[in-house]
């Protein structure tokens, strides 16, 4: 995992980023402010790793690693966006209701990322506790999974963010 990803990683994984800011609100019984996903991909024999994160705010940002200089690209915002703000509400509700099924870390402790290739860690973010479960993505697409609505919501927001960043003019080239 490169440095300037780690580092997004940890921003959104710390509820002290967010203490601070006005209208913050803590969701579910487990009150949590910060809920996303992280997934490993093959990149030929390299691992990368892409996240995306929404808080209680309403900001949203994906970030992925990729071959560019600084080994870091995304997309921040989601503001403006009704679309993508419901998706990633939902996603920070339905993460909401899982904490009981998720391992639990002090606040402040790093997230443990995916184990392989394949697999997804969905985490929630509390003031006191890190919340994160790891599963197979082929699992997280079955609607009996209760994990299911949390992992679909997240694709969600992350086809509102695609959609988002293509403008008219690559559309329009499109066949």
């Amino acid at each position: 995992m490169n440095k300037a990803y780690a580092n997004m990683r940890r921003f959104w994984t710390d509820i002290q980023n967010l203490e601070n800011r006005k209208g913050v609100i803590e969701v579910g019984p487990a009150h949590i402010a910060v809920a996303g996903i992280e997934m490993a991909l093959a990149d030929g024999p390299v691992t990368k790793h892409l996240m995306l994160a929404t808080n209680s705010l309403g900001d949203s940002s994906f970030y992925f690693e990729n071959n560019s200089k600084s080994g870091l690209g995304g997309i921040i915002g989601g503001h403006g966006n009704e679309a993508l703000q419901t998706a990633a509400a939902h996603m920070l509700g339905h993460a909401s209701k899982l904490t009981d099924h998720m391992q639990t870390l002090p606040a402040g402790s790093e997230l443990p990322p995916p184990s392989a290739v394949g697999m997804v860690r969905l985490f929630a973010v509390a003031k006191d506790k890190l919340f994160h479960t790891e599963l197979p993505e082929e699992e997280l697409r079955k609607p009996e999974n209760p994990f299911y609505p949390f992992f679909a919501y997240s694709q969600q927001t992350i086809g509102h963010f695609r959609n988002q960043s293509t403008t008219p003019a690559e559309t329009q080239g499109r066949a």
